[in-house]
C-alpha cells in the first residue's frame, strides 16, 4: 500500500483581549432603622432612652425622670434626640436604639477602613472636659464584614460620665475615629448602630444641628 498525503496542520490566529476591572466602594445611610437598609416611617419609630446618672430632674426628648424617652419619628438622615434637660451636678445620656446604619459595599479585595466625624455644626462646648456634650455610636453586633443587618438589644441609657470620651462605643469627634477595618471585599456590610448624647453637668445651652459623616476608604 502507498502512503496517503500528509494533512496540513490547522492554521491558528490569537488575538490579546484586556481589561481592568474598577475598583467600586459605596456608603448609603439610613437612620431610625428597622430593618436592612430600612428607614422607619411612622413614629414613634425609635425608642429613646434616658440615664440621669442620679439626677432626678434632667431629661431627654421633652420628659424629665423618665426612663423611656419616647421615640423619634424624624426623616431619615436626621437623629433628633429633642429637647434635653440637663443637671446641675450629674451627667445626663440619651439614647436613641437602632439610630443610624452605614451600609457598605466594595470589590476591593485589599479591604476598607470605615470612619465617622463630626465636620460640621459642632457646638463650641462639644467634647470638652466641662459643661460640654458628646455623641457616642454603640454598635448593635459586633461590626464586621459581610455583617448582616442586626437590631439594637438595648433597653436602657449607657451610663458614661465624660463628655471628652465614650467608656462604650466610638466618640465621634472632628477627628475620624475607626468604626471597622476589614481585610477582605463585601458584597454588603451592615452597620447599623445607637447614638447617645452625653450632657456635662450644668451643660450650656445650645440648639445643635451637627453633621456626622461616615468615611468608606479603600485600601
Amino acid at each position: 500500500m502507498t502512503a496517503g498525503p500528509a494533512m496540513a496542520a490547522n492554521p491558528t490566529g490569537t488575538v490579546t483581549v484586556k481589561w481592568n476591572t474598577q475598583q467600586v466602594a459605596a456608603i448609603t445611610m439610613y437612620t431610625q432603622t428597622t430593618a436592612s437598609k430600612t428607614h422607619a416611617a411612622t413614629a414613634p419609630s425609635q425608642d429613646i432612652y434616658w440615664g440621669g446618672n442620679g439626677s432626678l430632674t434632667s431629661g431627654c426628648n421633652g420628659t424629665t425622670d423618665t426612663a423611656s424617652a419616647g421615640g423619634d419619628s424624624s426623616a431619615n438622615l436626621t437623629v433628633n434626640f429633642g429637647n434635653v434637660t440637663p443637671d446641675a451636678n450629674d451627667y445626663t445620656n440619651c439614647l436613641e436604639t437602632n439610630a443610624i446604619d452605614a451600609y457598605v459595599t466594595t470589590n476591593d479585595a485589599s479591604g476598607y477602613t470605615v470612619g465617622v466625624a463630626a465636620t460640621a455644626g459642632v457646638p463650641a462646648t462639644y467634647d470638652t472636659a466641662t459643661n460640654g456634650s458628646l455623641v457616642c455610636v454603640l454598635p448593635d453586633g459586633t461590626y464586621a464584614n459581610n455583617l448582616a443587618w442586626t437590631t439594637s438589644a438595648r433597653v436602657a441609657a449607657v451610663s458614661m460620665t465624660s463628655t471628652t470620651a465614650c467608656s462604650s462605643g466610638t466618640a465621634i469627634t472632628a477627628t475620624s475615629a475607626t468604626l471597622l477595618t476589614a481585610t477582605a471585599a463585601t458584597s454588603g456590610t451592615e452597620l447599623n448602630g445607637d447614638l447617645q448624647l452625653n450632657l456635662g453637668p450644668n451643660s450650656a445651652v445650645v440648639t445643635a444641628s451637627m453633621t456626622v459623616t461616615y468615611t468608606l476608604t479603600p485600601s
